[in-house]
Parts: C-alpha cells; structure tokens; sequence
C-alpha cells in the first residue's frame, strides 16, 4: 500500500510538472532563428545615414503662388478672368473640347511661368447619367459640381455659355455660343431645377434647334410633325389654332403667306409665331 501511495504521488507531480512546463511554452514569444549566410554572397548594404536636419524639421519649403486677376491665352490675345468660360483640349482630339467655367487663376514656380486654373466643368448631355434626350439642344451644356485644377496651356479659346432666355434671342449663333439651363450634380445625376415647363401635344421641354409654332388661343407651342404638318407647311401658316381650341371655340386654321417670326415682341395683329433658336 506504501508502494501504491508513492506511485501515485510521483504522477501527480508529473502531470503538475506537464501542465507548467506548458504554461511557460505557451507564454514566450517565438524568436525567429535567422538563416545561415550563402556561401560567396555579398555583404548586406550598410544602412543610408540620415538625411540631414532642415532649418524647418517636418516642413517642405513651398513654391510661392499668386492669385491672377487675369490671364492672356497662350498663341491668342484672348485674355480670362475668373467667372469666364473657356474651351480646353481633350486628350482624345477626336472629341470636342470640354466646357468649362473659371474658379481661380494662379501662377507658381519661377517668375510665376506654372500658372493654373480653378475650373468648374460644364456637361454635355451625352456626358450626364441619363444621356441626350430630344429636347436638348445641340449647343446645350450643363454647370456641374464637378471641380478642377488644369494647366492653362490646354485652354484653346475662350466661350459664352448663355442662359436660355439669351440664348434664343441671338440673331446669330457661332461655333463658341453654348447655352445652359441646368445645374447638375456629378454624383447623384441630378438636376436644378428639377422640373421644366413643357409644350405641345407630346409634352416635351423646348428645344431651341426645333421649330414650333404657337396656337392664337392657348398660346401653348406646338411641334409641326405633332400636329400633322411638314416644317414646310408651317412655315407658311399664319394663323393657327390647335386643337383643343378648336374643339372648344369652334375655331379653325387659316393659311395665309406666313411672316416668318425672327423676334419675341408680339406685334398688334395676331400672327402665328415660330419658334426655333435663331441661326
């Protein structure tokens, strides 16, 4: 039984004994055993000295920069001030030029040779999310909130962007008229405003490319092709009441030499009046 009793003292100390040596495996950190050298292999580089202290520890001496008032087109005696629009180069020459409005004008680096511009892009339609649809016109860009920093070497010209009312009141429209009616936000796709009048049967926005014509009684605009007539035929009606005005007055249309509308005044005798951007 004395026997028994030591045999089962010593495993009891052997289990304790196994359970510590695990507690203290368990609690060191692994030491990484390093390799051995490669016979003939160089010496490892010795350590880059630091760099030495500037005057200005933790700071990067900055190039000075001054604010533009205006700034003279490279090859042109154009010259742009910011709230100017300007034409930049694409990368892609097969593209048209981007739109754009100026934010900022700065001049860094020696004797101010880097200058820069702040711009804010204008999109075209094609270029939003929701694409071009039939009511905007061929010249029509929208002011984004899409902002920028660009070299003023890309600029080519400078432009006009136009507000829709001053638009349609150019007697002549040229390669650099551009007209805007819409803010747009970049990220959502949005516009501002987002609700616009609408004419016609179809009830669609107006387009200044498009011909319309307007009805005597309602004064609403109608598409010749919504109301069954060629362009041609329009053009010489010089009275016109749509049909729901007829249905309603009893009124029908006269056709009579028309006196083609190239102004927005109203004159005293009621004409039908076209309405297209003018070229």
């Amino acid at each position: 039984s004395h026997r028994a009793r030591e045999k089962i003292k010593g495993a009891r100390r052997a289990r304790a004994g196994s359970r510590e040596k695990k507690k203290r495996e368990s609690s060191l950190i692994p030491i990484p055993i390093p390799s051995p050298p490669l016979v003939g292999a160089a010496p490892p580089p010795p350590n880059p000295p630091p760099p030495p202290m500037s005057k200005t520890p933790g700071k990067t001496p900055r190039t000075p920069r001054r604010i533009l008032e205006s700034y003279t087109i490279k090859g042109s005696d154009g010259v742009i001030r910011p709230g100017d629009s300007v034409l930049m180069k694409a990368p892609d020459t097969s593209k048209p030029p981007y739109v754009a409005k100026i934010e900022e004008i700065e001049a860094a680096g020696p004797r101010g040779a880097n200058v820069k511009v702040k711009v804010r892009w204008y999109y075209r339609p094609e270029e939003s999310i929701g694409g071009r649809r039939p009511f905007h016109g061929e010249k029509e860009v929208f002011l984004s909130d899409h902002q920028d920093v660009q070299s003023a070497d890309t600029i080519e010209c400078k432009c006009n962007v136009y507000s829709f009312r001053d638009y349609t009141k150019l007697s002549a429209v040229n390669p650099e008229d551009y007209f805007c009616r819409f803010e747009y936000k970049s990220i959502t796709g949005s516009f501002v405003p987002d609700r616009i009048a609408v004419f016609c049967k179809c009830e669609m926005p107006y387009n200044p490319d498009d011909l319309m014509i307007q009805c005597e009684e309602c004064s609403d605009w109608f598409h010749p092709a919504c109301i069954g007539k060629t362009i041609k035929e329009a053009k010489k009606l010089e009275n016109f009441t749509c049909e729901g005005c007829v249905a309603e007055n009893g009124n029908g249309n006269g056709v009579k030499n028309e006196n083609s509308h190239e102004s927005t005044g109203e004159s005293d005798e009621k004409q039908v009046q076209s309405k297209r951007r003018r070229r």
